[in-house]
């Protein structure tokens, strides 16, 4: 525990005045604190209750996903209840704790391992983005007021996306070789980086993407893929419903997809602040009132929170392990990653 505070300190800073800043232009640009807060007096149990229903949905769908990644070697429960453990060690830990710690908890699963786990999150986290940026410009005819060039940049990085994914399960299928180019591209444009590690890092990522190798099981996988996400884009519509917006199925996919892009902004643990500005701003260009649009994001940040945690609590008790035990493998494992590197 000693090495990772001091390797990742930085980062936590830079995430903290990120989150903080992200937050005070929500109350700056959008809408006050006590508009939000009336806002909020008048939310719609129902339709909130509805939005915790798909976020339960998601999270069953994508241990079905995952688990299919995995070779279907592992039992069903095991694999939900590691990954909903993770997914609470990150919304309260920094550092993408809960990553490490699915990768380290899972690889305690017979017959899977640890660097098992790690590919098949990375691959994770790829299908999901390509996705996202597939889903996005056929998000966009429910946002009359973005300009032509930003519909066209859209247009051409779900193109891009769909090109990459067949890049890569060429590669997939043609393992060796792609190995073999990393290394050359690596020593060739790229020398200052730890060659080996950087290689092992690509072997991982198509070693993760054995499943599109086969016809079959990449249709399965992709198709596991649209499905895992159709629940959240339930709990997303219905808990804007729950705060009196009137979103169509188009706008709730692009303010999704503007979610699922500001992970990739450092911040604090769940994405406070970056997730808050993104959604918000992307309710505005909607056409929605500002300040039920910022209600919205705190509600459903809140109701994914709670969520999470109340599920990962579950976990815990489901497989036995400690919240103790789980953060000192996790950060254990952090530490030999970075000292390897």
């Amino acid at each position: 525990m000693e090495q990772t505070p001091r390797k990742g300190s930085w980062q936590i800073w830079v995430g903290m005045l990120v989150g903080v800043a992200c937050l005070a232009a929500v109350f700056i640009f959008f809408a006050e604190p006590g508009e939000i807060i009336e806002s909020l007096r008048h939310v719609h149990l129902g339709f909130l209750l509805l939005g915790a229903l798909g976020v339960v949905l998601f999270l069953a769908v994508r241990a079905v996903r995952w688990r299919f990644m995995l070779g279907n070697a592992p039992p069903y429960a095991p694999v939900f209840h590691v990954q909903n453990i993770g997914y609470m060690l990150t919304q309260l830990l920094p550092l993408r704790l809960g990553d490490v710690a699915r990768a380290v908890l899972i690889g305690n699963v017979p017959p899977v391992t640890i660097a098992q786990g790690v590919s098949t999150m990375v691959v994770e986290r790829l299908l999901d983005m390509v996705l996202i940026v597939v889903l996005l410009p056929f998000t966009l005819s429910g946002i009359p007021s973005l300009p032509d060039w930003m519909r066209s940049f859209a247009l051409v990085s779900g193109f891009a996306a769909i090109g990459g994914i067949l890049v890569l399960i060429v590669a997939a299928n043609q393992r060796q070789r792609a190995t073999r180019l990393a290394d050359w591209a690596l020593r060739r444009f790229l020398p200052f980086l730890n060659r080996a590690t950087w290689v092992k890092r690509a072997d991982d990522l198509l070693l993760g993407l054995k499943s599109l190798t086969s016809l079959r099981d990449g249709a399965v996988l992709i198709a596991l893929s649209i499905l895992t996400w159709l629940p959240v884009l339930a709990a997303y519509y219905f808990t804007m419903r729950a705060v009196g917006l009137s979103p169509t199925w188009a706008a709730t996919g692009f303010v999704m997809c503007a979610a699922a892009f500001s992970v990739a902004v450092p911040s604090t643990p769940g994405q406070a602040g970056p997730y808050h500005v993104a959604v918000t701003a992307a309710l505005q260009l909607a056409g929605q009132p500002a300040a039920d649009a910022a209600a919205f994001a705190f509600l459903y940040h809140a109701m994914n929170i709670v969520v999470m945690v109340l599920l990962g609590l579950v976990g815990i008790a489901a497989t036995g392990v400690t919240f103790r035990n789980v953060l000192n493998s996790a950060q254990s494992f952090a530490s030999r990653r970075e000292a390897s590197h």
